[in-house]
């Protein structure tokens, strides 16, 4: 892999190349046939010119107009050929510069959860000083409530035993209080909340090292930090629930955001604070009435090693497969993150040689959950963050592709944090997806302050999405919003911004993260925001790419990517997103 200043001859072949294909005025495709031209009666609802046009289509890359008709694209090619679509009830857009790319595919993100998790305080400080003295400010303009809500606590502002309850008690000694940690992995909660749920000193741990309540060493009492979404949820289920009313109205406020960040689908990588079947009924509720923005795979999410999640994927499956609603994913979690020592690794913890971390489900159990549903037709999305954990997932899918019979399978593994180097080839060997939040990859506070002492030296090999791409295999960007390690986003721009620097954003002179060679290039990091993740979800034949007989999944940037700093792609508006034909966000000038 070049370095990123190495790279530069490559945007600016695709400059010259874009500037070829104006000044030949080549269309990628030819004036329709008659057959389109019976069914889109030869004109187009919406035309874009004056490209350019990256089209992500690997024959032709780019473009200078695109003919959208009802849902789909009708033509691609230059402007004189795009006049013939041209009527006078088509909507015309002079692109005058502005890029048009394919919409984004979001390959992991938690819509219904972080819609919820993030309405309340917002805890993204450094310090615990900071986020005591948000959470004062908070109690005076909350006023008088049953419970409060927060989101975002950062690992590295507290001890590796966690925040404790005894500061919030001092705030709220007499109202619930559940915080919800930045990588959604854990919750700060106060002695009232404690008491509610009736979690003492006494109370079993759900998963005993990999999901439990932290205690106090000298009284063992809970200190008000819960590890792990099976000590989370009981314990939020038993204060106050999520009813089904905050969640839809929440995810209601929330769609316009995804919309204004171009996003037009995604992978929900777990619907979390509701039964499964009530989130995706909440989806396809959206969908009847229209104002559902985005076309969603979602998943059947299990950490529960006492449930078999397979005969209940099917039925989810079976259930739910509308044009814009698929729940057609099994999610596994074979371990956890770092910051709790979870994440399952080959070697012991640098700060803790005790441990190496348990993986959630028995290795034997979960090998057998994968060789089931592969059976069965489901593809496997995993999360899987340490070494030991990646290389039993890549075990599992590999005994499972040798016993079952062929099939198109679209196997990932999310997050991939620590990958030992003989597993990196095995990805493209097996068919894996490797999918990452590629906005984790810089060396923040969170990288600095508690990846490094869990990991050591492992904390210099992490991320390695340039090798797994060299290897031949397909990467997909997701932002896991509202999940993070240091900073929560949902925008795919941050994502891809930083997949090609390594570098928090607005720090253009920090060190990039090492290795370097794993940043990769801006057309791959475009691609791994679009067609990489259609392939993952198996949309790749319907969107991801700008092709006629795609369905019209569109976004405009104010600016040509290629044309900006690096380090300022991530401030690029989007001004305009269509998804399915119809324009869903527009950005008045």
């Amino acid at each position: 892999m070049a370095s990123v200043d190495e790279a530069e001859p490559s945007r600016r072949l695709l400059l010259q190349a874009g500037a070829a294909f104006a000044a030949a005025g080549v269309a990628s495709v030819s004036a329709p046939t008659s057959a389109e031209a019976r069914t889109n009666g030869g004109k187009a609802d919406i035309v874009f010119r004056n490209g350019p046009v990256y089209t992500v289509n690997g024959s032709r890359e780019w473009a200078r107009a695109v003919a959208v008709k009802h849902k789909h694209i009708v033509y691609v090619g230059d402007d004189a050929g795009v006049r013939s679509f041209i009527g006078p009830r088509t909507r015309v857009i002079d692109l005058a510069g502005r890029m048009l790319l394919p919409g984004f595919v979001e390959g992991h993100i938690h819509p219904i959860a972080g819609a919820v998790a993030t309405r309340g305080v917002d805890l993204q400080y450094d310090t615990r000083e900071e986020m005591l003295e948000a959470l004062r400010a908070y109690r005076t303009k909350l006023g008088k409530a049953d419970i409060v809500r927060g989101f975002g606590w950062r690992y590295n502002a507290f001890p590796p035993t966690g925040p404790r309850k005894e500061d919030l008690d001092q705030i709220w000694p007499d109202t619930s209080v559940f915080l919800v940690g930045i990588d959604g992995h854990s919750a700060w909660v106060n002695s009232k909340t404690l008491a509610i749920a009736k979690v003492t000193k006494a109370t079993k741990d759900p998963l005993p090292g990999y999901s439990y309540f932290e205690r106090d060493p000298a009284s063992g009492e809970p200190t008000g930090y819960l590890v792990e979404p099976p000590a989370m949820f009981p314990v939020l289920n038993a204060v106050s629930p999520f009813t089904t009313s905050y969640i839809a109205e929440s995810l209601e406020q929330w769609l316009p955001k995804a919309s204004a960040a171009g996003i037009t689908s995604v992978f929900d990588a777990g619907l979390l604070v509701l039964p499964e079947e009530t989130g995706y009924e909440l989806y396809q509720d959206l969908e009847r009435k229209g104002k559902l923005p985005f076309r969603v795979v979602g998943s059947t999410y299990h950490n529960n090693p006492a449930v078999d999640p397979v005969p209940i994927a099917k039925a989810l499956r079976r259930r739910f497969h509308s044009e814009l609603v698929q729940a057609s994913v099994l999610k596994l979690n074979i371990d956890g993150g770092e910051a709790q020592r979870t994440a399952a690794l080959l070697a012991p913890y640098s700060d803790d040689p005790s441990t190496s971390g348990e993986t959630l489900v028995p290795p034997d159990q979960f090998k057998d959950i994968i060789r089931r549903a592969d059976r069965d037709g489901l593809d496997i999305h995993i999360h899987s963050y340490g070494d030991r954990a990646n290389r039993l997932s890549l075990d599992a899918f590999e005994a499972a592709i040798k016993v079952n019979p062929p099939r198109d399978r679209r196997h990932t593994l999310a997050h991939v944090v620590i990958l030992a180097p003989e597993d990196l080839p095995r990805f493209a060997k097996l068919g894996v997806t490797a999918q990452f939040s590629t906005q984790w990859s810089v060396g923040d506070a969170y990288w600095h302050g508690v990846m490094r002492p869990r990991l050591g030296a492992r904390a210099e090999q992490v991320y390695r999405t340039g090798s797994i791409l060299r290897h031949g295999a397909n990467i997909s960007l997701g932002t896991d919003w509202p999940a993070a390690g240091y900073y929560s986003t949902y925008k795919p721009l941050d994502a891809i911004e930083i997949a090609t620097t390594r570098r928090e954003l607005n720090k253009p002179d920090q060190p990039a993260l090492v290795p370097l060679d794993e940043r990769i290039s801006l057309e791959e990091a475009i691609r791994a925001a679009t067609m990489g993740p259609a392939y993952q979800l198996g949309l790749d034949q319907k969107v991801g790419s700008i092709e006629v007989g795609k369905l019209a999944d569109l976004i405009v940037l104010e600016n040509n990517l290629f044309e900006v700093a690096q380090h300022e792609i991530h401030n690029t508006k989007v001004v305009m997103t269509v998804m399915n034909g119809e324009v869903r966000h527009e950005q008045r000038s």
